[in-house]
């Protein structure tokens, strides 16, 4: 064993001084010069900001706004340049090279990332050709204490569309949903590109928070999620009572443009519905906040809102810093004539002005995070959230039960354990008369008025299902609907 030991250190020693006596004696290299430029083949645009390096050297150089770069004193002959880019390092996307034949002057080098073609056909092989609004969502599933990959945890991408048969008009809610493998790793295609995609995973008993994600026009995103029993137990709490406490803390600052602190601003982690306010330096801070992927908002009168999601895991703690705008106002605009009333505004305005219905309009529901938010705020209706889903029951010991629900004149369908709806085929759309949407697919800048009928002898008799609805109907009008001609 020491005679083994010892050849293996004379071996070390001899490659030591072979390689000094030939570092000594290599004559210097010849040096060139390489000019290219950098492009994004997911967003077909040059990458600005892009950085270039020379993997022998670690000389660097940065593209400008036509994505061009220089790169001086390159060892001529075969050199590896890399790049990377913010843009690309947002999208998850990294670790790009090209192998270059360096002269005394290169010139017309271009470094590009692969296509979505080429990235779909590796990511999608049982899929045909990728739709024009077809993406790809992608990333890793952690367990948020550990930070250990999970493997077949379940992860669920849901959106908001409209559809129908030429007869019906149908809102509906496709999803797409698949297993991480045995590193975690899970990958999601044929999802659009420019909707917001109602994103959660589960593993057993613990969840991540529900939340929006918006893959853009690059039409590939990475979005590592994290879940915990921490975050199920806070969703799945009877709002009466006392939420579990977690083990997390979530802190950060908000200010302005010129780095002013910004006083009293309306911080929410929304799936848990936790708000606080900034303090006199714009400072927040929300202790005992469950582990694991959720979503963070900010926003003050006259400066909008800021919505983020991010990652409480067991580590020390979780900041998140903020810079909230001004909020844009449009000039003052006097425009004669005025839009016609469509048939759902008119038979609103009708049942308004008869007073049997609690109503909540669109300013105030806009006020509100989410959907559930504007609907706790109708007497006699209460919101059950489980696991990132709301649902709508009357607050009557009689009226337990789920609140009939219409939207946009279309009774809600309820999906009864559908694990996936193939988008753009005929089986994905319900059957007549049936509305596929969820009420936590509905979002608030969507929704025009809410009105809860409370007994069966206030609901308009065009919206009885069969029987007259003995615990009330709750109507739901949003953009979709025929609210203006």
């Amino acid at each position: 064993m020491h005679k083994a030991l010892a050849r293996f250190a004379l071996s070390l020693i001899g490659s030591t001084l072979l390689w000094s006596t030939t570092a000594v004696a290599q004559p210097v290299r010849a040096l060139g010069t390489v000019r290219g430029m950098v492009f994004d083949s997911l967003t077909r645009r040059p990458l600005t900001d892009a950085v270039v390096e020379v993997q022998e050297t670690a000389r660097l150089a940065y593209t400008d706004k036509q994505g061009r770069f220089a790169l001086d004193s390159v060892p001529i002959g075969v050199q590896q340049l890399s790049f990377s880019s913010p843009t690309l390092d947002s999208l998850g996307v990294y670790g790009f090279a090209r192998e270059i034949d360096v002269t005394a002057d290169t010139r017309g080098v271009v470094l590009s990332t692969p296509s979505f073609r080429t990235m779909y056909d590796r990511l999608c092989p049982a899929a045909d050709n990728a739709p024009r609004d077809s993406a790809i969502v992608f990333g890793t599933v952690y367990d948020a204490a550990t930070r250990v990959p999970i493997s077949k945890a379940s992860v669920t991408l849901r959106w908001y569309e409209t559809g129908g048969d030429g007869r019906d008009f149908l809102i509906l809610t496709p999803e797409r949903s698949t297993f991480t493998a045995d590193d975690g790793v899970y990958g999601i295609c044929g999802v659009p590109s420019d909707l917001a995609l109602s994103t959660s995973a589960a593993h057993d008993s613990a969840t991540s928070g529900t939340f929006s994600t918006v893959v853009g026009t690059s039409r590939l995103l990475r979005r590592d999620l994290y879940v915990s029993r921490e975050l199920t137990s806070a969703v799945a709490a009877d709002t009466s009572a006392r939420a579990p406490r977690g083990t997390g803390v979530v802190r950060g600052t908000v200010r302005d443009e010129s780095g002013n602190a910004l006083v009293g601003a309306l911080v929410v982690l929304t799936t848990v519905d936790r708000t606080t306010h900034t303090d006199s330096l714009g400072r927040y801070r929300f202790a005992n906040v469950p582990l694991g992927t959720q979503e963070l908002s900010v926003r003050q009168l006259g400066r909008g809102a800021l919505y983020r999601v991010i990652d409480v895991t067991g580590v020390e703690g979780s900041t998140h810093d903020f810079v909230l705008p001004v909020a844009t106002v449009l000039a003052t605009m006097n425009v004669r004539g005025s839009a016609r009333v469509g048939v759902d505004q008119a038979g609103f305005l009708r049942r308004k002005r008869q007073g049997f219905a609690r109503i909540v309009e669109r300013e105030e529901i806009q006020k509100r995070y989410d959907i559930g938010a504007a609907l706790d705020r109708i007497p006699g209706l209460r919101t059950v959230r489980s696991l990132g889903t709301i649902e709508v029951v009357g607050s009557r010991p009689d009226c337990a039960g789920p609140m009939n629900v219409v939207i946009d004149g279309v009774p809600m369908f309820r999906f009864r354990n559908n694990p996936s709806i193939p988008r753009g085929q005929e089986s994905a759309l319900p059957p007549a008369g049936m509305n596929g949407s969820r009420l936590d697919a509905l979002a608030v800048n969507d929704v025009i008025a809410i009105e809860f009928h409370p007994s069966a002898t206030t609901v308009p008799m065009e919206y009885w299902q069969g029987e007259p609805p003995r615990c009330g109907l709750l109507l739901i009008w949003t953009v979709f609907s025929r609210w203006q001609q």
